[in-house]
């Protein structure tokens, strides 16, 4: 089943519209239109959900070379066709109509979440992405999507269904009371954790993720034991999207679970719930042996933003691999900590551009003036993407001695540099006490403007 692990990497650069007026008695000014926080983009499916829109041409062609009926009396007859492919096309159709013209069909939904035949997933999913999770699908899963539309009137059968001698049904049941989220199927589920089918007790775990419910907490706990790495992996997602900091102490425990998918789930459940009584077990996961499971560490406790995890996090900035760095430099610039400011002023010497790119905005956030020298060093960069995050950064500290600094990068070479460098000086002229020649002020801003930047 697929997970959501969440991890992110923003870079933060600001769009800005520089308004300048260098006649005599002139001054500058600017227009921030985006200078927030950084862009949160996270990685990963929230279980079986869709993630994002993107146009299938095969897809496409695969759903119509079998002709579907869009009458509800027409797809009810078809969900009982000897061909596998057409109940799964049925249902499909059946699940995208209102949820008034989809109730006629709801007891033949429920007798087909039995039907477990293999189809290809894709057929009814054209124009969408919903994870190679979804290469396969079967008619008992469609009936399970479909009857999400249904809504709480199915939360009873389905229950039912949930409770009987059908390991198939049981699971799309659970499957369909998630995507529900009504919070009547969380005790029935909390009691499906004990299956003896394991695809039944992960289905149920990642339904009680998707109704978060905090009753459901002790029981998935429990279940991060279980002796599958699914179940145990679909239970520290369901307890992230809970986000119950009763979870922390099983979850920080999970993190030396022997397979390292697990392990990587448990630390995304981790700086989900934000709580900082996590942060001394994610500390020592920072050296956990495997790398995904150790961006995803460092991303936990970005996100739990507590000063204590500085030091952990500035050791993972000399991790092996970049993207760890990476996630590292974001994570500091999230905590905001002047403690991370020689770690991350070094990192700003890093072999990969990214992460510099990185450190300079993460320097930015944490806005210290001990962070110049470095910053200003780096507006030599080679890369002009990080020159224009370093910009970025000067002008978030504001400090006057980086002035001289900022008139030399208005004639950049490249044009984002010299338009993040105006924005910056700006900044720190209007700010400070910054000692600045205006007469050379102006003829580099009419150099500047000239060049487009």
């Amino acid at each position: 089943m697929n997970k959501n692990t969440g991890r992110i990497r923003p870079i933060a650069l600001f769009a800005v519209v520089l308004v300048a007026s260098v006649a005599a008695g002139g001054g500058i000014g600017a227009e921030v239109l985006y200078s927030g926080p950084p862009f949160l983009i996270s990685t990963g499916s929230t279980g079986d959900g869709p993630l994002t829109e993107s146009h299938d041409e095969s897809a496409a062609s695969n759903s119509a070379a079998t002709p579907v009926p869009q009458n509800i009396d027409d797809l009810v007859r078809q969900l009982g066709s000897d061909d596998a492919t057409e109940r799964a096309m049925a249902a499909c159709r059946i699940g995208r109509m209102r949820s008034s013209e989809v109730r006629p069909a709801m007891d033949a939904l429920l007798e087909l979440l039995s039907d477990d035949t293999p189809v290809d997933g894709k057929l009814c999913r054209e124009n969408e992405n919903w994870g190679s999770d979804w290469d396969q699908s079967s008619p008992g899963r469609e009936a399970a999507i479909a009857l999400e539309e249904v809504g709480s009137v199915a939360v009873d059968p389905l229950i039912a269904k949930l409770e009987g001698a059908d390991a198939v049904a049981r699971k799309n049941a659970a499957f369909a009371l998630g995507l529900i989220e009504d919070p009547r199927a969380v005790d029935p589920l909390v009691r499906t954790l004990r299956d003896r089918v394991v695809d039944v007790r992960a289905r149920s775990a990642w339904s009680l993720g998707m109704i978060e419910d905090s009753r459901a907490v002790d029981p998935l706990v429990e279940v991060l034991d279980d002796s599958s790495a699914d179940v145990r992996e679909d239970a520290a997602w369901a307890l992230g999207m809970i986000e119950d900091s009763r979870a922390v102490a099983g979850l920080s425990s999970a993190l030396n679970d022997q397979e390292p998918e697990v392990r990587e789930q448990v630390a995304w459940a981790l700086g989900m719930i934000e709580a900082e009584s996590g942060v001394a077990a994610l500390s020592g996961a920072v050296e956990d042996s495997d790398a995904d499971v150790r961006e995803q560490v460092v991303w936990a406790l970005g996100m739990i933003e507590a000063e204590s995890a500085v030091p952990a996090l500035t050791r993972a900035l000399d991790d092996e691999v970049p993207d760890v760095r990476e996630q590292a430099a974001w994570a500091l610039g999230m905590i905001e900590a002047a403690s991370a400011v020689p770690g991350l002023s070094r990192a700003l010497e890093d072999e990969v551009p990214d992460v510099r790119e990185q450190a300079a905005w993460a320097l930015g956030m944490i806005e210290s003036a001990d962070a110049t020298p470095a910053l200003v060093a780096a507006l030599k960069d080679e890369v002009p993407d990080v020159r224009e995050q370093v910009a970025w950064a000067l002008g978030m500290i504001e400090d006057p001695n980086t002035a001289d600094a900022l008139m030399e990068a208005l004639e950049d070479e490249d044009a984002d540099v010299r338009k993040q460098a105006m924005w910056a000086l700006m900044r720190v002229i209007n700010t400070s006490d910054a000692d600045i020649d205006h007469k050379e002020l102006a003829q580099k801003l009419r150099k500047a403007l000239k060049r487009g930047g």
